[in-house]
């Protein structure tokens, strides 16, 4: 997952080298600033992050939990359904959308599903061409018609045969791009009534494809879909070819919508979930030392320390249920934000007291939980 993650954000991380070419365990604000811009988070979310890194040097912990806060609405949850899943893969022409199908398709099998395709993209001939050949390839069965047929009969049609045959998945290809925005909304309108007759539920997840090179200036594209049927989830693609990698935090944060996978390659397996805290240190990695002296952002803690702050799954969700139900959320490993007053606070480990603590910027214990409570 790191890897893969490391792979996409590597012309990203070349940007951001022309303004920190060294790794440092602290850096100033007013650089900060410039690093960000670079990989191309929004201005506005910059100021935002900012505003509320309230030291004139930062750590890479301090900048984790703000850009973790970005993504406060990352967390997908996939709906009760009935089989089959259906899914509609929208996004404007050359964004990457067939591509994304065939490697959604590919995923699928590997997992042991059945996956039918639908090219309801009539708009374009080259679109159904193109589909088809990706379905000969992977070997699964695709409804097809003719160009200018009605989309939202081939969407029918298609659950209708999954249903018939037992199948698991069903990815639906749509039109990118008609004459006017309003077509394309009126018509993704209708495919999505349809697709709820034909099965009760259906579609069960609308994912919208962005073109990763186009940056920030994908936000606006992402809203229109947004307000024509609701998204479900996003995907971006090509990741590994552009150094905007940052404008992800502002995506994340204007459109509040689940990111479900980015594309980071050419290769089947190159579309991988959506990890934001894998992302997160990828991105952070480049830029910060660990150390001050010997590469660790914070002095080494003791052998009995370490083994409290590395909890295990299991202690992990204990502790996270404590800090719910005491009216916390937990932004990263170091960091949560208190639910009423949106204030944050660090998650420390205590050797001395055995305990993780919650920890004011001045020091000041506002809550401790006992080991013994994590066993």
């Amino acid at each position: 997952m790191f890897s893969f993650f490391k792979k996409g954000l590597a012309k990203t991380t070349e940007a951001m080298k022309v303004v920190a070419p060294k790794k440092r365990a602290r850096i100033p604000k007013a650089e900060l600033e410039e690093i960000l811009l670079e990989a191309d988070v929004e201005y506005e979310l910059v100021e935002i992050i900012l505003r509320e890194l309230y030291e004139e040097t930062v750590t890479k912990e301090q900048l984790e939990s703000k850009l973790l806060a970005t993504m406060a609405w990352a967390n997908y949850k996939e709906p009760e359904f009935t089989k089959p899943f259906v899914e509609l893969i929208i996004g404007v022409n050359g964004a990457g959308k067939t591509t994304t199908i065939a490697k959604l398709t590919k995923r699928y099998k590997d997992q042991g599903e059945r996956v039918i395709l639908g090219a309801a993209d009539t708009f374009r001939a080259a679109a159904i061409e193109q589909l088809t050949r990706w379905a000969d390839k992977l070997d699964v069965p695709i409804v097809a018609s003719r160009q200018g047929h009605d989309p939202s009969a081939v969407c029918y049609d298609t659950i209708e045969s999954a249903k018939a045959r037992g199948f698991e998945r069903v990815i639906i290809d749509t039109a990118g791009r008609l004459h006017t925005q309003t077509n394309l909304a009126n018509e993704l309108k209708k495919i999505v009534r349809i697709c709820d007759k034909a099965h009760e539920g259906a579609p069960h997840r609308k994912i919208l494809v962005l073109d990763g090179t186009q940056g920030n200036s994908a936000i606006a594209q992402a809203k229109a879909f947004n307000e024509m049927i609701d998204i479900d989830g996003i995907i971006i693609t090509k990741l590994d070819g552009t150094a905007k990698g940052g404008s992800i935090f502002s995506i994340a944060y204007a459109m509040r919508i689940p990111i479900l996978y980015v594309g980071v390659g050419e290769q089947p397996e190159d579309l991988v979930p959506f990890d934001k805290y894998a992302f997160i240190d990828n991105f952070l990695d480049p830029l910060f030392t660990l150390d001050e002296e010997n590469g660790t952002t914070a002095a080494k803690a003791p052998a009995s320390l370490i083994e409290l702050s590395n909890l295990t799954n299991e202690q992990r969700q204990k502790l996270n249920a404590l800090l719910n139900e005491d009216g916390y959320e937990v932004l990263s490993r170091h960091f949560v934000r208190e639910k009423s007053s949106w204030n944050e606070y660090k998650l420390v480990a205590n050797e001395e007291s055995y305990a993780m603590e919650i920890v004011d910027r001045n020091g000041k214990v506002i809550k401790a939980y006992k080991a013994d409570r994590l066993l």
